[in-house]
């Protein structure tokens, strides 16, 4: 019995020394924090990040205010990073890039989550697919600036069903906008304080519609072709509408809006850096969904993420396909394909690992599946969930009016010992085996290697049997 107790304290105390949280009483220092092979290191102490996204203002001192109350609410949930995601519309109100509005409650909300001990984390939304918005009067000055799509329509985001004005990433005039926005926005706070800056959200064209066929596009791809000596016809850009399905599937035309879309990113990360300092972390969702469509939302997967040189972080987005309701491999297989090319120091984690929609009535055991597979495939630097607000009434948001956890992220906070287990097991610093994924029902017993081994197992450990740490001599 001493035995077994003595071994139970040591996992016990390997789990806090390697992968929990930082001692609460320990003054934060982000002159100590450092991303290396893979994972977030705070003087020198790997930190596993359970990222909280709560989608609120942050130009809107009550929207603040109320989040900043329950931080502590949080914290007690074991997230220990909080990212910020500023809209452009919430901020510059004419769309010319300059902050429109104070940003003291911005500066407060940094200040609070570094105060309790906490990572902030800043993103910017500038992208017009996916829930984001451009400032109305940007338009009145930018009329060309609207991406067209292959019958030479003028296109909105029918895809995600906002129906907002999409913007063609080809328009220099919305890029240096951009670029003026996030400037000013982190100039305005202190950027010392956050641990790493997110580049615009999914950055894509669009996965039901073949974007972008205007003149600023044209423009830049004939400049590609001629820096790249290329001069086959067959890639030459049509000269009229509608664009035939030969060229929006041609490979040379892909390989150009696989590059540009990484330009972009590349050009939003250069700023960031500019105002923050040149060794500012830089995170980067890669959007990799029905391979179907693949190459509508980025060109060539491989081509936009070999462009991709600005990234420290790539959240891989897809990492569950929705619709076979399985893990997304092919995703994280091209993110690694890269990694392992190039020699690049990728840490590989999630945009949205879980979110209050779409992953309610996948179940419970995928979404154990789901989260198993993220800590498997990835480098185990974290998880990040959103909407993290307490609101019954929306369906995106993770907890109820109370704070307790809807189904999906009850899957997490219920058993959060468990996943501390599993990054461990993963990672290969623990001979704890994998728990049932249905406690309740018959009792299966795992090697580390993942084996299925007898009730009894005949090598002496620490195994998992029926949901309890049991010892064997």
């Amino acid at each position: 019995m001493i035995r077994k107790v003595l071994f139970g304290l040591l996992f016990s105390l390997s789990i806090s020394a390697s992968a929990q949280f930082r001692d609460a009483d320990a003054p934060m220092d982000y002159t100590k924090w450092s991303i290396h092979d893979g994972k977030f290191f705070d003087d020198g102490k790997w930190v596993f990040l359970k990222t909280a996204k709560p989608l609120i203002n942050y130009a809107d001192a009550n929207s603040v205010n109320s989040l900043i109350k329950k931080l502590d609410i949080l914290k007690e949930k074991h997230y220990n990073a909080v990212e910020m995601n500023c809209y452009w519309h919430h901020f510059d109100s004419n769309g010319d890039g300059l902050i429109d509005v104070s940003l003291l409650p911005l500066r407060r909300m940094v200040e609070a989550v570094y105060a309790r001990g906490m990572y902030p984390c800043l993103s910017v939304e500038t992208y017009a697919v996916g829930g984001g918005n451009i400032p109305d009067p940007f338009w009145d000055r930018n009329p060309d600036a609207y991406a067209i799509d292959a019958k030479g329509n003028k296109v909105n985001d029918t895809e995600y069903g906002f129906g907002t004005k999409v913007v063609s990433i080809y328009h220099e005039g919305y890029r240096n906008a951009v670029h003026r926005y996030i400037r000013s926005l982190v100039r305005g706070i202190d950027a010392r304080k956050i641990l790493y800056f997110e580049t615009t959200v999914e950055p894509q064209y669009m996965g039901n519609t073949a974007i972008c066929y205007s003149e600023n596009a044209r423009r830049e791809y004939n400049k590609w072709r001629e820096e790249n000596g290329i001069t086959d016809p067959q890639s030459a850009m049509p000269e009229s509408f509608p664009m035939p399905a030969s060229f929006i599937r041609n490979d040379t035309w892909n390989k150009f809006r696989a590059q540009f879309l990484a330009r972009w990113v590349n050009e939003d990360a250069e700023v960031f850096r500019l105002a923050a300092g040149e060794h500012a972390y830089i995170a980067v969702d890669y959007l990799d969904a029905n391979e179907s469509v693949q190459y509508l939302r980025d060109g060539n997967p491989l081509e936009f993420l070999r462009a991709l040189t600005c990234a420290n972080i790539i959240q891989v987005n897809w990492t569950w396909n929705l619709e076979t309701k399985s893990i997304n491999q092919k995703a994280y297989d091209r993110v690694w394909k890269v990694r392992n090319e190039t020699g690049r120091d990728w840490v590989i984690a999630e945009h949205m690992t879980l979110n209050g929609d779409n992953f309610t009535n996948i179940g419970l055991g995928n979404r154990r599946i789901l989260l198993d597979n993220t800590l498997k495939q990835g480098t185990r630097f974290s998880w990040e969930f959103t909407n993290v607000n307490n609101n019954s009434n929306d369906g995106f948001s993770l907890y109820y009016d109370d704070f307790t956890p809807k189904p999906t992220i009850a899957t997490v906070d219920d058993d959060w010992d468990y996943w501390m287990e599993r990054l461990l097991y993963w990672e290969g610093q623990s001979s704890v085996l994998r728990v049932p994924l249905a406690p309740s029902g018959p009792s299966t017993v795992y090697s580390l290697s993942g084996h299925v081994l007898p009730e009894a197992p005949a090598q002496p450990g620490i195994y998992v049997s029926k949901g309890k740490k049991v010892f064997r001599k």
